[in-house]
C-alpha cells in the first residue's frame, strides 16, 4: 500500500497524472473512505484530476472527502471545493491592452552576375511601421479587479489566526479580560503588529506580550463592569478593522443585583459576523471563567461546552452570535457581616440561658 502511494506521489511530482490515476483507482475501490488510507488516496486523486483539468471528477471527490472523519481532511476538501466551484468570470475586452499587428516585408536580395562577382549582396527595404498611438490608461474595471484581489488576499492572510477572548468573573463587579491570538504561519502577521500598537493607546492600559512563533497575549488588569465593556468592544473592533473585516455589532453587557450576602450577575454578549465570509483558518472563540451553571446558559447559533472549569463558546462566521447567562457570586463583606451578626445573636442567647439556669454573671473570687 505505502509503495503504491509513493509511486502515485512520484507520478504527480513529474506531472504524469494518467499513471497516478491508474495506480490510485484500484486502491480507491479496495479502500473505502472510512478506512485509514481512504482519505489520503482520494486527496491524491483530486490533485491528479485537477492536474488533468477534469474539474467535475475533482469536485465529486472533494464532496466525498467533506464527509471524512478526519477534521484536517474535511477542512482541506472544503477549501479545494470552494476554489473548484468558484464561478469563472468573463473578462471584458476593455480590460486588455491590444497591440497592433505588425506587417513586415521580407528582405529582398539582388544577385549579381556569378561570372563577374563570386559573392552575393542582400539588400533590405525599410518598412514603415504603423504608430502605436497614445498610451491609454487602464479601464476602471481592471483597477477594481486588482483592488478586489488585494482585499481578498488581505482577508485570507489575516484569517489564518486563532483568536480566543477570555472573560474572567472572579467576584462581584470585578472582570478580567484576556485575548490569545495565534498565527498559523508561526510568525506575527502585519495586522497583529498594528493591533498591538493600536491597543497601547487604550485606557486602562493593557499588558501585551508576543513571541517569534506568532503567539500574542493581550491581558487587562482587574476592571469594573463598565471599564470591561468599553475595553472588550474597542479591542474587538480594532482587531476586526485592521484585519479588513466588517463587524456590524459587538456588545458586552454585565448587570448585577446585590442581595447583601452575594451578587447575581447577568452577562449578555452579542457579536454580529454576518458580513464576514467563510475565511479558511479563521477561528474565533470565547471563554468564560469560572463556568456558570449550564442550565442558565443560552447561546446561538453554536452551543457551548465546559472544559477545565471554563465555558467555551465558538463563534460562527456569517451569523449573529448571541450568548447570555446568569451566575451567583458570594460577597465576602456581606457573608462576614451576616456571620458576625449570627455569632452575636448566638452569644446573647447562650448568656440568657445561663442566667435562666441560675448561674448568674461571672464574678471574680473574693
Amino acid at each position: 500500500m505505502f509503495s503504491a502511494l509513493s509511486l502515485a506521489e512520484a507520478a504527480i511530482a513529474r506531472g504524469d497524472y494518467d499513471q497516478c490515476l491508474e495506480i490510485l483507482l484500484p486502491l480507491a475501490e479496495k479502500n473505502s473512505l472510512a478506512e485509514l488510507n481512504g482519505p489520503t488516496i482520494r486527496m491524491l486523486m483530486v490533485t491528479a484530476y485537477m492536474g488533468k483539468g477534469d474539474e467535475s471528477k475533482a469536485i465529486s471527490t472533494c464532496r466525498l472527502l467533506t464527509k471524512s472523519k478526519n477534521p484536517e481532511i474535511r477542512q482541506q476538501a472544503k477549501q479545494l471545493l470552494a476554489i473548484l466551484e468558484a464561478p469563472s468570470l468573463q473578462r471584458p475586452e476593455n480590460w486588455s491592452v491590444r497591440l497592433p499587428d505588425l506587417e513586415l516585408t521580407s528582405l529582398s536580395t539582388k544577385s549579381f552576375n556569378h561570372n563577374k562577382k563570386k559573392s552575393t549582396q542582400k539588400k533590405s527595404q525599410s518598412v514603415a511601421l504603423p504608430p502605436t498611438g497614445e498610451t491609454k490608461a487602464l479601464g476602471i474595471g481592471f483597477s477594481t479587479l486588482v483592488l478586489a484581489v488585494l482585499i481578498g488576499i488581505t482577508i485570507l492572510l489575516s484569517g489564518c489566526v486563532h483568536m480566543t477572548a477570555e472573560i474572567g468573573l472572579p467576584e462581584a463587579n470585578k472582570v478580567n479580560i484576556k485575548w490569545e491570538l495565534k498565527s498559523l504561519s508561526s510568525k506575527l502577521l502585519p495586522w497583529q503588529v498594528a493591533l498591538e500598537d493600536s491597543l497601547r493607546t487604550i485606557t486602562p492600559k493593557l499588558n501585551i506580550t508576543s513571541n517569534s512563533l506568532g503567539e500574542q497575549t493581550i491581558k487587562s488588569v482587574t476592571l469594573n463592569t463598565k471599564e470591561a465593556k468599553l475595553i472588550f468592544e474597542e479591542a474587538f473592533s480594532n482587531a476586526a478593522n485592521l484585519a479588513g473585516i466588517d463587524i456590524l455589532k459587538t456588545q458586552l453587557i454585565i448587570n448585577e443585583k446585590n442581595f447583601l450576602i452575594g451578587v447575581k450577575q447577568y452577562l449578555t454578549l452579542t457579536i454580529d459576523l454576518r458580513r464576514i465570509p467563510n475565511v479558511p483558518g479563521l477561528k474565533l472563540s470565547i471563554l468564560i471563567n469560572p463556568s456558570p451553571n449550564e442550565k442558565t446558559v443560552n447561546s446561538s447559533p453554536l452551543s457551548t461546552s465546559n472544559s477545565d472549569s471554563n465555558l467555551s463558546w465558538k463563534l460562527k462566521q456569517g451569523e449573529i452570535n448571541y450568548l447570555n447567562f446568569n451566575s451567583w457570586r458570594w460577597s465576602r463583606l456581606g457573608v462576614g457581616t451576616i456571620l458576625v451578626i449570627s455569632l452575636s445573636i448566638m452569644t446573647t442567647y447562650l448568656q440568657r440561658i445561663r442566667l435562666m439556669m441560675g448561674f448568674g454573671f461571672p464574678e471574680l473570687p473574693p
